[in-house]
Order: structure tokens, then C-alpha cells, then sequence
């Protein structure tokens, strides 16, 4: 029962507006009965044991309602007809998104997953700037590195990759080693996650889009793990691109990807490669006009349904408040980490002051596959992050991979106990066998 290795991430005080505002003074704590309520608004909630918020989370009732809606509309009317009736909504859904992140619906675009919508504004980075150095993190997400490889692969592109973890001033230090020999003309690209898949910890970025700026460079931020979870001001990072998809902790609906693009980012970047009639305007027989906002990035092709769901799902954390939510999930990543030390002696690989409620651990004895059957079979959800998934940052910590247990400000005692009593049962029948 090794203990999992500790990594504090540093303690100081990061300050600024930029990810500071992660760990807010929050406001009134969820009373009882109100968490009973959110529960029964959560269809799903109370099948089993869910620590897998991180992958995809439950959504709730009214989530279901909105796609119920649009169906019932369609079986009435069709496609054409159903979508004229919802075109006010619809229209309305960016500016439900532009809300959660602080920002106004012309930055923001809609396409069918966050690795795509990383993808395709990289992509639109290298078609405008054909000498960039790419500055990624060893906690990169999987699909953001195999894009970064490709274009080193195909295209020769430079890849320099640093330890983003630490506070503000170490990252700082770091990014200064990898700006100071730039060629002329060389455009620095810098990818982060805002809280890695791998260990769960928010990264520091104050300072960081200033630096990035001051070459004249962009700042892609991938907030998969933030949106939802913990405040973020999106304009307050400084970020040029960021992207995450609805299905984790937003409670949202699968299928779907956010693409915000900064008014830097819509000046600089080149037009998409997918360019279809939703994003220009055919001016002339040999002349296009493309939108002047993030929707030149879209499809025009789209399920209405997942898009009203979208709406949804982001007026109910309005409604509920991210702020109460953060608190609550620092309260429940304590009452983990402190059951599973007592049970099992494992400490989280995080445990600073920035550590959010994605946990992982260096769980021994079994593989990956092996800890969330035995799970499953319990009535247990988790996730298991392995090298297709964050090859750098587990080559960095030399470990196989990781188990990830993600609660949300649903989760209940009844399920920590749940989870503790089902790990210490999957090491009791690993011994025995």
C-alpha cells in the first residue's frame, strides 16, 4: 500500500484575476435540502456510485427536457419546421455559453467535440503563421499532443515542452527559457491545460498570457477541466483560444465542443479548413466574405437538440452558482482524501492549495482495467488515465497511469463510503487471489 508520491504544486499566494478567481471566497454553503433537490433533479444520480464527473458527468432533468422537446417537435413538425420554432432559443444558446465563461457570444463557437475545436483553430495558428514554436506542457491532454506530433511529424514543427506545475513565478521562469532565443519572425504558440487530466491541480497562469503577448505570440487553454467545476473568467486569462466539452462538469450533453476565440485570435488565425456556408458568405463568383466572429469556425450541419440541451445545462449552473460549487467540492476532495488515507493509506498525487476535485492516485496492485471493473461490479464509477491519455505528464512522474476519482457537489457520504468499502474490497480479493 504505497503511498501515492506528493507533489504541493507550491504554496504561494498566485494573486491577479487570472486563475486566482478558481479558488474564490465563495458565497452561502449548499444547505441539505438543497443538495436533496439537485439530487432528485439528477435522473441518474443514486444508480451507483459516481466518481466519474471528470469523464461525464449526470446531467440533469432539465437537460432531458430540452432534448425532449426538440425530438417532440421534429416527430410534430420536421427538422425544418421544428427548428424554425426554436430559432429564438437556439440563437440564444452562445449567449448562455458567453455567460459561464465571462465573455459575449461573438467569441464563442459551437462544433462536435473540444479535441476538435483544438484541432481546428491549431491548425488555423499554423496556416497563419507557418514558423511557429509550439511551447506545450508535460501535462498536455492527449489529443491536443498527438495534433502537436503530427505537425512536428508532417510538417517539421518546433515542439518544446515545460513543467507547468509550481506557482506563478516558477512557470513564469520556465517560459522566459523557452522565449529568449526566438528566430526572427518566429511566433511562439503556448498550449496548457487549466487543470490537467493527469493530477488535477489548477496552473498558475498569471503573468503568463502577458509574456506570450510581449513576443507576439497565442495562448491556447484547454479548460476540459475547469468550466463547471471551478470559476473562470475567461478574458481574465488572457487566453486567445480555449475550448472544453460540455459533458464533464458542466452536466452537459455529449457530442458536443466549445471553441472560444479572443479578438486576437479572430484577427490572427486563418480560416478553418472545414469552411463550409454557415461560415462565409459567397460574395462573388471568385469571392468569399467570411463572419467576422467565431461562428466562421462552425458547421452548419448541427443537432439542435444537443445545442438546446447546451443552453440548458449552462443556465442551470448559472442558476446554481460555481462559486457554492467550488466550495463544495473542496470539501468533498477533503473527506476523500482524508477516507481513503484512513482506509487505505493513499494520498492524492496533489494535495496543494490549487488541487481541485479531480483526484488521482497511484493506486498499486492492478491495472487500470482490472481497478474499474472490480469497481463497476461494486457499483462504483471511476476513470483510469493511462499513456494515451497523458503519456508526458506519466513519463514525468514514472508511473503507468493513474486511477482518477472525480466527485461533483452531488456526491453524497453515502458514496465516499460506498468508494472506500469497494477499493479496500477490490485489495482484499487481489490479496486473497
Amino acid at each position: 500500500r504505497a503511498a501515492a508520491r506528493r507533489r504541493g504544486g507550491g504554496g504561494t499566494d498566485r494573486g491577479g484575476a487570472a486563475m486566482s478567481a478558481l479558488f474564490p471566497a465563495a458565497p452561502d454553503a449548499f444547505g441539505a435540502d438543497e443538495l436533496l433537490r439537485l439530487r432528485r433533479e439528477t435522473p441518474a444520480w443514486g444508480s451507483y456510485a459516481h466518481f466519474a464527473h471528470g469523464s461525464a458527468s449526470l446531467p440533469p432533468q432539465v437537460l432531458y427536457d430540452a432534448l425532449d422537446s426538440w425530438l417532440e417537435a421534429e416527430r410534430r413538425w420536421g427538422v425544418q419546421r421544428a427548428a424554425e420554432h426554436f430559432a429564438e432559443p437556439l440563437l440564444a444558446v452562445r449567449d448562455s455559453v458567453a455567460r459561464v465563461l465571462g465573455t459575449q457570444p461573438r467569441h464563442i463557437a459551437l462544433l462536435d467535440c473540444a479535441s476538435r475545436a483544438w484541432s481546428v483553430a491549431f491548425a488555423a495558428a499554423l496556416a497563419a503563421h507557418p514558423r511557429i514554436r509550439a511551447i506545450s506542457s508535460f501535462d498536455e491532454y492527449g489529443s491536443n499532443s498527438l495534433c502537436l506530433l503530427a505537425a512536428r511529424q508532417q510538417r517539421g514543427l518546433e515542439l518544446r515542452l515545460i513543467d507547468a506545475r509550481g506557482d506563478a513565478a516558477q512557470l513564469l521562469q520556465r517560459l522566459d527559457e523557452q522565449l529568449h532565443d526566438l528566430a526572427p519572425g518566429q511566433t511562439p504558440l503556448l498550449s496548457l491545460s487549466a487543470v490537467p487530466t493527469g493530477h488535477g491541480a489548477a496552473t498558475a497562469l498569471e503573468g503568463v498570457a502577458e509574456r506570450i503577448r510581449a513576443h507576439d505570440g497565442l495562448l491556447f487553454l484547454d479548460a476540459s477541466h475547469a468550466v463547471g467545476q471551478l470559476p473562470l473568467a475567461v478574458e481574465a486569462t488572457g487566453c486567445d483560444v480555449l475550448v472544453f466539452p460540455p459533458r464533464k462538469w458542466l452536466r452537459g450533453p455529449k457530442g458536443l465542443g466549445v471553441l472560444y476565440l479572443g479578438e486576437r485570435a479572430l484577427e490572427r488565425l486563418a480560416l478553418p479548413d472545414g469552411l463550409d456556408v454557415g461560415g462565409a458568405q459567397w460574395s462573388d463568383a471568385f469571392a468569399l466574405q467570411a463572419r467576422d466572429d467565431a461562428r466562421r469556425f462552425e458547421c452548419s450541419e448541427f443537432n439542435p437538440g444537443l445545442r438546446l440541451a447546451l443552453k440548458a445545462s449552462c443556465d442551470y449552473l448559472l442558476q446554481t452558482d460555481v462559486r457554492r460549487i467550488a466550495r463544495r467540492n473542496r470539501q468533498l476532495r477533503e473527506r476523500i482524501a482524508q477516507q481513503l488515507y484512513r482506509r487505505l493509506g493513499w494520498t492524492p498525487l496533489e494535495q496543494g492549495p490549487h488541487a481541485s476535485a479531480l483526484m488521482t492516485y497511484a493506486a498499486p496492485e492492478l491495472s487500470g482495467e482490472q481497478w474499474l471493473k472490480r469497481l463497476h461490479a461494486r457499483g462504483v464509477n471511476a476513470s483510469y488515465i493511462g499513456p494515451q491519455y497523458a503519456r508526458w505528464a506519466l513519463r514525468e512522474q514514472a508511473l503507468p497511469g493513474v486511477l482518477r476519482l472525480t466527485p461533483h457537489y452531488l456526491t453524497d457520504d453515502g458514496e465516499i463510503e460506498r468508494l472506500g468499502e469497494a477499493l479496500e474490497d477490490c485489495l482484499r480479493q487481489r490479496a486473497a487471489s
